[in-house]
């Protein structure tokens, strides 16, 4: 999954009309709340058979002929709430403002998508519904030999167990269109690449091997999280599971790290100085990911002071007076459009007052 706000992501997300509900404060969530998506390609192409993907790992950039799984993550878990509808749509979806986008699209007359799905939809289809799902791409570009660079996504889903995400979509047929609470809209972009694993070089200059032999995108992995609890020069270090229940007392100082499965941090090469753009001219210059990680907490808690970009933001946290459970969201990113979402939750251990 790829998100506005990301950076030097391979992608974006946005929210849609009735996306975010003001909350205060903003990482308070006691409604269900848009996180992400995850992007992995689960059955690569015959292009895949050029790029190098760690073992154990599934890439996070789409090509040509592969299989790829999109799965939707919120504050909420799947069985409370009905599962999303997934669209494609064109490539009004990629330059115009968010609601500008959607107020082109004809959810009216929508059509399944076809199977495989082609990599420049001439227009906005209907993918299908589910908390996770799967889609087979097309074996070209595009008939012109153009290289789109993204493939856009809006998501449907419903905040609420008795409202179906069906009900969601009509309202987006309506204009204008109107902000509602019950609903979570949102539009995801999804890269394509690496684009000289299908681009026909020909008399082009060739790419350095270490470019060719470099790890694809993948997205990081969260193990386990390393929590420490202070209290009256007390301190407890401990190793938590993701969706683990952690015991807190009242008072305690608590800070959250996530523990990542090596290789989540990639190296990788991008092509500097070239001539004109053109594939495969230039310099190979090395980068290295870093990850980053923001929080979200289902119930208030003290002395926590986000950063303004979320993203740079420690998770470190006073526990109140009263200890109610409370689960922390974790979501991370890696620089290059990879995520991961895992949780948190902490309840009260009632050995000490």
């Amino acid at each position: 999954m790829r998100s506005a706000g990301f950076g030097a992501l391979t992608g974006v997300l946005s929210c849609l009309a009735g996306a975010c509900i003001p909350v205060e404060p903003e990482w308070v969530v006691t409604d269900p709340r848009f996180r992400g998506v995850k992007v992995e390609v689960v059955e690569p192409g015959g292009y895949a058979s050029l790029l190098h993907v760690p073992e154990g790992k599934r890439r996070a950039t789409l090509l040509p002929l592969d299989t790829v799984e999109f799965t939707w993550h919120v504050t909420a878990a799947e069985d409370e709430l009905p599962p999303p509808i997934w669209l494609v749509c064109d490539n009004n979806c990629i330059d115009s403002g968010v609601n500008n986008a959607i107020a082109q699209l004809d959810f009216v007359g929508l059509k399944d998508c076809p199977s495989p799905l082609p990599l420049s939809p001439p227009e906005t289809c209907r993918l299908g519904e589910g908390w996770q799902i799967r889609a087979g791409l097309a074996g070209a570009f595009s008939s012109g030999g153009d290289i789109p660079y993204l493939l856009p996504l809006i998501v449907i889903g419903s905040r609420q167990p008795e409202l179906a995400p069906a009900s969601c979509l009509e309202r987006l047929s309506t204009q204008p269109i109107s902000p509602s609470e019950s609903c979570l809209f949102s539009r995801t972009h999804v890269y394509f690449g690496p684009a000289w694993a299908v681009l026909p070089f020909g008399d082009l200059p060739a790419l350095p091997q270490e470019f060719r032999e470099q790890e694809v995108d993948t997205n990081p992995e969260i193990t386990a999280f390393a929590v420490t609890r202070e209290r009256s020069g007390t301190r407890i270090e401990l190793v938590a599971d993701p969706g683990a229940d952690v015991p807190v007392r009242r008072g305690e100082r608590i800070s959250v790290e996530p523990i990542f499965a090596a290789g989540s941090a990639q190296s990788y090469y991008v092509m500097t100085n070239g001539e004109g753009g053109e594939p495969g001219s230039g310099e190979p210059s090395l980068r290295n990911e870093s990850l980053q990680w923001r929080g979200w907490f289902s119930a208030p808690i003290d002395g926590y002071e986000p950063h303004a970009d979320a993203w740079h933001t420690e998770l470190q946290w006073t526990v109140p007076h009263d200890v109610v459970p409370t689960t922390l969201y974790v979501d991370v990113r890696d620089g290059r459009g990879g995520v991961d979402f895992a949780e948190l939750r902490f309840v009260a251990d009632g050995s000490a007052p």
